[in-house]
Order: C-alpha cells, then sequence, then structure tokens
C-alpha cells in the first residue's frame, strides 16, 4: 500500500514503519543483503540513547520519505518523528543476532502480546505474578509519564523478547507511541496494550483446554 495524503497519521506512521522496517529486514535475513542489513541495523541501534536528528547516519532510515504530515516546523522534534524514531530503533535492538523476523505484522503480535507470550513461555521467571497481575516493567511502560521513560522500560522489554525470540509488530508500535503522546489518544493507547495483553492471556487459556 503506498502513503497518500487521506491516511490518518497513526496511518500513516504505521505505513513508513512498516516499509522501512520490512526493507532492512528482508535485507538482513538473506543472503545477499544480510551485510547491507546489518550496517542498517547498527546505525539504527547508535542511535538508540542519542537525541534524534544527532546521529547522521540514521538520518536516511528515519527522515528519507517520512511524510510531511509527520515532519515537526520547530526546534523540537514532532510526535511523528519521536514515535517512528523510538519504533526503528527498538526493533534494531530487538533484531540483532536474529536469524528469524522480529517485526511479524498482524494482531497477534502487539507489544501486550508478546510480553503476555514471554510470561508464558518464561513462566517459572514468572511464578511470583498473581492472577491477573502484570510483569513490573510492563507495568511501568504502560504508567510512565514521560516518553523518555517509557522508552526506557521498553528497551529493557525488548531485550527480555530478543532472547525469547518473540516477534512484536512494530507498525502498529509506533502508531500507539504516536497516540501516546497526546493528551486525547494516550488512554487509548494504554487500553491497547492492556487489551493485548489480556487477550493473548485469554487466548493462552482457551487453547490449553
Amino acid at each position: 500500500m503506498a502513503e497518500n495524503e487521506t491516511m490518518r497519521p497513526e496511518e500513516s506512521i504505521a505505513w513508513f514503519v512498516n516499509t522501512r522496517i520490512s526493507s532492512i529486514q528482508n535485507d538482513y535475513l538473506s543472503a545477499n543483503g544480510k551485510s547491507r542489513g546489518a550496517r542498517k541495523l547498527a546505525s539504527l541501534r547508535h542511535a538508540l540513547l542519542m537525541p534524534i536528528g544527532s546521529d547522521a547516519d540514521a538520518w536516511p532510515l528515519e527522515f528519507e520519505g517520512l511524510p510531511s504530515a509527520l515532519v515537526g516546523r520547530g526546534p523540537e522534534p514532532s510526535a511523528g518523528e519521536m514515535a517512528v524514531h523510538a519504533a526503528l530503533t527498538l526493533y534494531a535492538l530487538h533484531q540483532q543476532g536474529q536469524s528469524r523476523p522480529m517485526h511479524i505484522r498482524g494482531v497477534g503480535h502487539g507489544f501486550g502480546n508478546a510480553i503476555r507470550q514471554l510470561v508464558v513461555q518464561e513462566k517459572d521467571h514468572y511464578s511470583n505474578l498473581e492472577v491477573g497481575e502484570m510483569p513490573r516493567r510492563f507495568r511501568a511502560f504502560i504508567t510512565a509519564e514521560s516518553m523518555d521513560e517509557t522508552l526506557h522500560y521498553a528497551r529493557q522489554m525488548v531485550q527480555q523478547l530478543r532472547g525469547a525470540g518473540i516477534a512484536v509488530d512494530y507498525a502498529n508500535l509506533a502508531a500507539q507511541l504516536y497516540g501516546l503522546q497526546s493528551p486525547y489518544k494516550a488512554d487509548q493507547a494504554r487500553l491497547a496494550w492492556g487489551r493485548e495483553y489480556a487477550f493473548a492471556g485469554k487466548a493462552n487459556n482457551d487453547s490449553s483446554k
């Protein structure tokens, strides 16, 4: 699907992030493009903890082709730029050293779904969780009061997901992180993460019967 001016910002972000990550991922997981993909992933990982725009090597990956509606106009990054930067750099961390795709589109690969899969897959590690209780880092991620704090916990969880080989829909996550920055949409993003986590739990319970 090509990006067009009739898309809502969340749709434009999802389109851009999916297109960009799919290109990098296809390279990285192919014999012919692996070195090219690895260079791009390394550039994005280097930009992970840096202010947006301060790493010139990441500029083509983060900004080239970005829909105009998402481009900032002032000295601070726009909400769209923040969300794209977060999704691309988190994906680069997630894909490092993996031989399978860590970005997969679809309802079953939401960030909340992935965390629930982690809890089920590593049940011994999370054996102290009460029924209905979320992992501490996931709860801190959802209730964080700033993007910096949100991404701090997101990075920690992505490292755990990488270790467990659990994929995430980064296009969807980017759109949610965009909404999180709006006082009118932040609760919708948190609700989506909660539903993803709960739905994955229900699906796991149903499949075990």
